[in-house]
Order: structure tokens, then sequence, then C-alpha cells
């Protein structure tokens, strides 16, 4: 029998403020869109995986972004010590994505060799594109490599028992999304390769990415996975994330933290 995973999504950060024109090509200056910054983790029985790290909170202030708590704290409040986690799955290394890589010192750790050439080659000649990375990260990445930490991925394939990862380049170029079996059925964990839902609804071009046409047959493909049913992608920075799921922790003002999004979402999407 395929095990069964319960999926969180921890609302680490926020950018109240993000609109259309900054998000996407053609996008309307006065549409406030808002951002909202999460990391995920998946727990089978004793099992634990955690996806991506979260930015950097020294960082986010000077990017305009607003930390909300630690990523070893959000993992603390379900009961996981960051220190102990054994296995960290990035779906790319963006800064948002792999700032707190020093915060899981027991971890190995899975990614793409598609990303790790780009961001330590030619790619980063351009501005515009290394923009997305930050070089001390990236060096710590490589140092994960010498300490024999880091396993490289090469395309689709099998991470755990009811857990695979399919590579959807475009964002970035080795941009990754996790398929996952929950109780609730197959559950999609698009990461950046679909940021929020209209974007992949109504195929709009994501200003951040590596190759263009790339991730818009990315967006096709993740829109093609879930069938037109939306509840089951989670996309990577939408703030309906935020409030249509379960809360199992949040903040002291109210506001949720550790979400559940295996679980059915307690209000409609709005599109």
């Amino acid at each position: 029998m395929t095990k069964k995973w319960e999926v969180y999504a921890f609302r680490y950060a926020a950018m109240p403020e993000r609109y259309e024109a900054e998000l996407f090509i053609g996008g309307r200056p006065d549409a406030n869109w808002g951002m909202d910054y999460f990391f995920w983790m998946l727990r089978s029985g004793e099992e634990v995986i955690v996806v991506d790290t979260g930015a950097n909170a020294a960082k986010m202030p000077a990017k305009g972004r607003t930390p909300l708590i630690s990523i070893e704290a959000a993992l603390a409040g379900v009961g996981v010590n960051a220190a102990d986690v054994d296995k960290v799955f990035l779906t790319h290394a963006h800064w948002d994505h792999v700032g707190n890589l020093d915060s899981f010192p027991k971890a190995h750790f899975w990614m793409q060799q598609a990303e790790m050439a780009s961001i330590t080659g030619p790619d980063m000649t351009f501005a515009k594109i290394r923009g997305a990375y930050q070089s001390d990260e990236v060096q710590k990445l490589v140092g994960l490599v010498y300490e024999d930490r880091l396993t490289f991925l090469d395309g689709n394939g099998s991470f755990a028992d009811g857990v695979d990862y399919m590579f959807m380049p475009g964002h970035s170029a080795g941009q990754t999304a996790l398929q996952i079996e929950t109780a609730s059925g197959p559950l999609l964990l698009a990461s950046d390769a679909v940021h929020y839902y209209r974007e992949v609804a109504e195929e709009l071009c994501f200003l951040a990415f590596n190759d263009a046409k790339e991730m818009l047959g990315s967006l096709r493909k993740c829109k093609a996975l879930v069938g037109g049913n939306w509840d089951r992608m989670i996309p990577g920075h939408d703030p309906q994330i935020t409030w249509r799921y379960p809360a199992e922790t949040r903040l002291d003002n109210g506001d949720p933290v550790a979400l559940r999004v295996d679980l059915p979402a307690m209000k409609p999407l709005e599109l």
C-alpha cells in the first residue's frame, strides 16, 4: 500500500503589497495581489521531509519582505526539531528557498543537477537571472557537495514512497515540483513552477524566469496534472493558501503559520 502523507505549508514571511505589474508581463499597476512566503513539510508517521528552507530573515527587510517567524519556530510548533531533520528537498535555489540551510545540520539535501549547473555557470553572467540568487547561499550549496550532503537529481523520479518529483524548468533552470499521495488523494506541490492559482489558470508570464517558454510549458504541465481541480495544487506564493486551509498553529496576532494543505479547503478558490 502506498504511503500517505500529511502536507504542511508554513507561512514564514509576507509582502502585503505586490502589484500585478511587478509580477507578470502586461500586468496592471493598480492590482494588488500580495505575496506570501512558504516552506513545506511532509510527514508520515515518524518520517519527515522538509521542502525548501525559506529566506534568511536578515535579508528580507532590505528586499521589502516582512519576516513573521523563524523556520525553527515554525517547525517546532508542529513538534519537529529542525536540528533533527535528515531529509530536505530543494525545489530550486532562489534566495527565498535556500536561505536557512544551516538550520538543518544533520540533513541530507536533494536538488536538480540542472539548478547547480545554472547557478555556478554562465547563466549567472546575466544580472537579471542571478538577481534571484545570493552568492553566499550558492557557496553553501557547493559546500554541501564537498561534504557529501547534496544529491543531484536528473529529471523526474521517485523520492520516497508516495512522493514523486517532476522537473518543471523555466522559472529557474532546475525548478521541480512534487506529486504527493495524501489521504485525500494526490496533491501537486508546485513550489514556484506556479506562484498563484490565477497565474496557471490564465497562463500568465511571471517576470522572474530563466527561460520564459519553458516556464509557460511547465505551467501547462502543472495544469494538466490536476485536470482543472485546483484544490489538488499548492502554488508557491499565493496568499489564498493562508486563508483557505486549516491552521494548526498561529502567530500571537492570530495569523496562520502551519497550514494543513492536504486537508479540504475551508473556503472557495477565487480566480
